[in-house]
């Protein structure tokens, strides 16, 4: 009896040591970075932020939803609030370089079109953030073809198209970006810090048009 104790304790120790350089060598090909399960059903998301003073104006747009057992966060500007949530968690950009998501336009900003400012808005819109003021975003457009880029703040913003029209209103669509890859091909240098995060905007203060939008399984991978 002793004995096998004492060989438990030995495979016990050869594990737990031999883990990390595993789990170095081979790390988890993706994590959850958006804590939306550990939410509580019509909150606000747990562990998002928004800018100081913001934070009555963002309750009022996003909320954590659930359907069929799977939960979301539901974002709906009915009111030309316009306002962003963050998410921010260290991001190993090396091993883990994609962005995944899902997202499901519901309402569609009439008129919009990211490119201009009189009517820059968007049902849905994702960023990948290098600290507050600086952020690659990709966005559902109502009108900007798939593909199209606006550089909307030279060096630091970005738009870029990933999903446009009705189409597919009302349907989950997965979106996997490469950020190193866009971050060379947008900013034309190999990226040079760590991304800080992610956030999300939902408005249509601009046109003064409703807009919705759905989010959730936002996850960084190893791969596409």
């Amino acid at each position: 009896m002793a004995l096998r104790k004492i060989y438990y304790i030995l495979i016990s120790w050869i594990f737990i040591s031999i883990l990390p350089t595993f789990l170095a060598a081979n790390p988890p090909e993706f994590f959850s970075v958006d804590d939306i399960a550990r939410s509580s059903v019509g909150s606000f998301p747990k562990d998002w932020t928004t800018y100081p003073f913001q934070k009555y104006k963002a309750k009022q747009v996003y909320r954590v939803t659930e359907e069929s057992g799977l939960k979301f966060i539901r974002a709906e500007d009915k009111s030309g609030l316009s306002v962003v949530i963050f998410k921010d968690f260290d991001w190993n950009i090396e091993k883990y370089p994609y962005l995944k998501f899902k997202w499901r336009a519901q309402n569609i900003p009439e008129g919009s079109r990211e490119d201009k400012r009189e009517t820059n808005d968007s049902a849905c819109g994702v960023y990948v953030g290098f600290g507050r003021f600086s952020a690659l975003k990709y966005v559902w457009s109502a009108s900007l073809p798939v593909g199209y880029v606006w550089n909307k703040k030279p060096g630091q913003m970005l738009i870029i198209t990933k999903k446009s029209g009705s189409q597919d209103l009302g349907e989950w669509n997965e979106v996997s970006i490469n950020v190193p890859k866009d971050f060379q091909k947008y900013y034309g240098k190999k990226i040079d810090r760590l991304p800080s995060g992610i956030a999300i905007l939902t408005d249509g203060n601009a046109v003064q048009s409703p807009s919705a939008c759905d989010y959730r399984d936002f996850r960084i991978s190893t791969q596409p």
